[in-house]
């Protein structure tokens, strides 16, 4: 059976429209929120356990312990493991101290951070979140938030979209100011630590202009052979 050179080429246009489409798809793929750095302390140290990034505390050494953790705001199939356990201190000498995450920004914008937490009766029951364009100096985030008695199901979140500064950052930090402790041995818990944004990585520029092009070029072609059988 004979088949019209237009029906071959109309095929042909249809394959090249749908490989476009497939790029333009796997373009929307960098919208979704990725995962920069989680820490799930189910190592019992203060190492990051996913991505890349760093977490210091001016907290007595002492006073940084771990206690049975939670899947509330887990990540990548991690279990519930271990979770940082911060106490008052003698004389409750640890309000006003912090635990400071550092992590690069960089291909990401629309940051959020995130975590699960809670506290006893006389641990720190007035804790608020800063954040650094420049790891150095650190600007309050929101109002200060108070822990659940238990984890729960809801993490806590803070969507820092508004602050564009934090976006494509090499320096970006976030820090945790505790206060409100009344007991030496008075706790906060906190678990599954994530730094996440929108990847800002777009599909390869010429793989794009080349699938087009094609396209173009048939199309240009097609009218061509219709005018001369005209």
């Amino acid at each position: 059976m004979f088949v019209q050179p237009h029906s071959r080429l109309s095929r042909r246009l249809s394959s090249i429209f749908i490989l476009a489409v497939l790029v333009f798809v796997a373009g929307l793929d960098s919208v979704n929120a990725d995962e920069i750095a989680v820490w799930n302390f189910n190592d019992s140290d203060l190492v990051v356990d996913h991505g890349v990034g760093t977490l210091t505390s001016n907290i007595v050494v002492t006073n940084i312990q771990f206690g049975a953790g939670t899947t509330n705001n887990a990540r990548l199939g991690d279990l519930a493991g271990q979770a940082l356990s911060l106490q008052g201190g003698t004389g409750t000498t640890n309000n006003g101290r912090n635990i400071t995450f550092t992590v690069s920004t960089v291909g990401f914008a629309n940051i959020v951070f995130s975590f699960a937490t809670q506290g006893t009766g006389t641990g720190f029951n007035s804790n608020q979140l800063q954040y650094s364009l420049d790891g150095i100096n650190f600007i309050d985030f929101g109002s200060p938030y108070v822990p659940a008695a238990a984890f729960g199901s809801v993490p806590i979140v803070f969507t820092l979209t508004s602050i564009v500064g934090l976006n494509n950052n090499p320096n970006a930090a976030f820090r945790i100011v505790f206060n409100g402790a009344t007991s030496s041995t008075g706790n906060n818990r906190i678990d599954n630590v994530v730094v996440e944004g929108t990847s800002t990585t777009i599909p390869e520029p010429t793989t794009a202009v080349l699938l087009f092009t094609g396209l173009t070029g048939l199309l240009g072609l097609k009218r061509k052979r219709r005018k001369a059988a005209s």
